[in-house]
């Protein structure tokens, strides 16, 4: 009997008699093949009570009705079982996993495990073998109450201490920043103007835990008024306003945080005078700002704002 090249289906032979057997047989093989619906990857042992249609991939060392049949797809139907030899890069549906499945010899294996290139909404390469173009993309934990543990993490693993393991930061596809190891096992934060030369900001050290900043560090200047007594701190750094006129008085700081370092500096023609001991404000005694020379260091503990050092220069 002539098969054909593909799925080894029977040709029906010219003048051949009982041509519906023929026919009949190549179409419950195209049945069984076409949109391969798998009850079992790798089953050793035949169902006692198969329902027709059912298929399964055989595992090896197969017994009973299946006993030589290693490896291959065992289909039932009211004529029993049909075999075929599944060939590298067929697919199916893994039922009773709910994923998608490809025949890699000598097994049927998830078919998004072990790819070389994946590509959403552009094309991967050598490179870049999972690349994706998207307004966004989202890595969400799953819930104990469905299995999962409730935490997400995202890994970067590099070879060795001189490799690096970083996120890139473009514009343009010009890199403007860097963060993670970069060349060593210590933390770093990098910014570049051109994408070319990256000049180190910051670096967390992995032996001691230090904080080292490669440039300048500094706060974010603020010009904010004094409304009734109270200044509102919204940065690192201040220059207040009175009120109204050219003078003002100070007896409480609103802002900030437990920890929080405050400088404030004063401005010429402006007389600025920081209450010791009325609102929340723990000085030396009263400090008067009356010139652009002029500053007050704070640190914040608790509600308090605590001074640190006071210099006057006016």
């Amino acid at each position: 009997m002539s098969l054909t090249a593909r799925l080894d289906l029977p040709l029906i032979a010219s003048e051949q008699a009982q041509k519906h057997v023929t026919h009949n047989e190549a179409l419950l093989l195209l049945d069984a093949l076409v949109h391969i619906r798998l009850a079992a990857l790798a089953q050793t042992e035949p169902p006692a009570d198969p329902q027709p249609g059912a298929t399964y991939g055989i595992a090896a060392e197969a017994g009973g009705a299946w006993s030589g049949k290693d490896g291959k797809i065992a289909a039932w139907s009211a004529g029993g079982w049909r075999f075929v030899q599944p060939e590298n890069g067929w697919l199916g549906w893994d039922i009773s996993g709910a994923q998608p499945v490809v025949y890699k010899p000598p097994n049927w294996v998830p078919l998004f495990n072990g790819l070389n290139l994946v590509g959403i909404g552009t094309d991967a390469d050598s490179t870049n073998r999972l690349a994706v173009r998207s307004e966004a993309a989202l890595f969400t934990a799953i819930p104990a109450g469905e299995g999962g543990n409730g935490n997400v993490r995202l890994t970067l693993n590099k070879e060795t201490q001189s490799d690096s393991a970083t996120v890139i930061f473009q514009a343009g596809w010009s890199g403007r920043a860097e963060i993670g190891l970069s060349g060593s096992d210590d933390f770093a934060f990098k910014v570049s103007e051109d994408g070319a030369s990256f000049k180190t900001a910051m670096t967390l050290e992995t032996s001691t835990g230090f904080v080292g900043f490669a440039s300048f560090a500094g706060c974010a200047v603020s010009f904010p008024g004094i409304a009734g007594g109270i200044l509102n701190a919204a940065t690192g750094y201040v220059v207040p306003a009175p009120e109204s006129g050219t003078a003002d008085e100070v007896d409480t700081i609103a802002g900030g945080f437990d920890g929080a370092v405050l400088i404030v500096t004063g401005t010429s023609g402006n007389v600025l005078t920081f209450k010791d001991g009325t609102g929340n404000l723990k000085l030396g005694g009263d400090r008067l700002l009356d010139a652009f020379d002029d500053s007050l260091m704070l640190v914040r503990r608790g509600g308090d704002w605590i001074e640190l050092s006071f210099s006057d220069n006016g």
